[in-house]
């Protein structure tokens, strides 16, 4: 099994897989997402409200970090594909579920994981590995060690595979990112990690949304998108739980939007937006299966905040 990261190659930029999760709860009759303002001195993404995520890793791909995956997470849906319309390999789409779980611990303290027994994660053994989330986040490898030292598995089967997005080719980093969504686990509670993030919220997505377009709140196209797209599938099928249910299998095309600079500001044009065809820069073509409420929402002319994807 190869222990290197992929990437993907371009004239502009090198793009590096990502992953972020989609951690929800059922509030009454709305859903919240838990979301988290990264620290405003970070070169990439300052301040902005994001979901826990980042970079996948060497060791996310590694046989190691296949042995602390649920025997059943092999069977998680829809395949994972490039841009292109290739298929991953198995090993690298298994790879990018694990980095999204292993960012989760690292910036927000929750572990999707169980016991190889079986047994569920108890408040006390969440609370008697937060000591390591320091040098999880500083040492590779070391998430696979924190499972391998309490035998547990993460439960990648858990996972919904929910959207694909690419930063634009103007971006000086770039992220070929897959969006996982999940119920947050039954007696964790998030917390902060002091070094990417300074605030953790439970929101609506009208709440966000509305607060970004106040001025309120930075967001990025992509997460304004995803939270519109939730609120959508959570009132049509009645609940998290339903929602995810019903979910699995959704369509995954690749999103990379293009921008444009006008009179000073930036302006983020998705896929579907007439103008989008006659821009420069790398593009996707219009992307089949992508909620059609989302292209009629919000088209390109509303997303004028700002740039990266996650």
């Amino acid at each position: 099994m190869p222990e290197t990261t992929p990437t993907l190659k371009t004239q502009a930029e090198t793009i590096r897989p990502a992953a972020t999760l989609l951690l929800l709860r059922d509030r009454g009759s709305q859903v919240e997402v838990l979301m988290m303002r990264r620290q405003r001195q970070l070169s990439f993404m300052g301040g902005m409200w994001v979901f826990p995520g980042g970079r996948m890793e060497d060791a996310d791909c590694s046989t190691a970090a296949a042995a602390r995956i649920a025997i059943d997470a092999g069977h998680t849906g829809q395949p994972m594909r490039s841009i292109d319309g290739r298929e991953l390999p198995p090993h690298l789409a298994l790879g990018l579920r694990f980095a999204a779980c292993r960012e989760t611990y690292e910036e927000v303290g929750l572990l999707l994981a169980r016991h190889r027994n079986e047994r569920p994660l108890s408040p006390s053994d969440v609370h008697d590995l937060q000591a390591e989330r320091t040098r999880v986040a500083d040492v590779p490898g070391a998430f696979i060690e924190l499972l391998a030292s309490a035998d547990l598995v993460l439960e990648l089967d858990r996972l919904v595979y929910w959207s694909h997005w690419i930063t634009p080719s103007l971006e000086p980093k770039r992220f070929d990112t897959r969006f996982f969504a999940i119920a947050v686990p039954a007696g964790q509670d998030p917390s902060a990690d002091e070094q990417e993030s300074t605030e953790l919220a439970w929101l609506s997505p009208r709440t966000v949304g509305d607060a970004a377009d106040r001025g309120e709140m930075n967001v990025v196209a992509p997460t304004l998108l995803t939270l519109e797209d939730l609120e959508e599938s959570h009132a049509r099928h009645g609940g998290v739980a339903a929602m995810l249910a019903a979910e699995q299998g959704r369509p995954t095309p690749a999103v990379m939007p293009r921008l444009a600079v006008e009179a000073g500001a930036t302006r983020v044009v998705m896929p579907w937006d007439a103008a989008y065809a006659a821009m420069e820069g790398e593009g996707c073509a219009a992307p089949e299966g992508f909620p059609p409420h989302l292209t009629r929402r919000r088209s390109s002319m509303s997303l004028r905040r700002n740039l990266p994807v996650r």
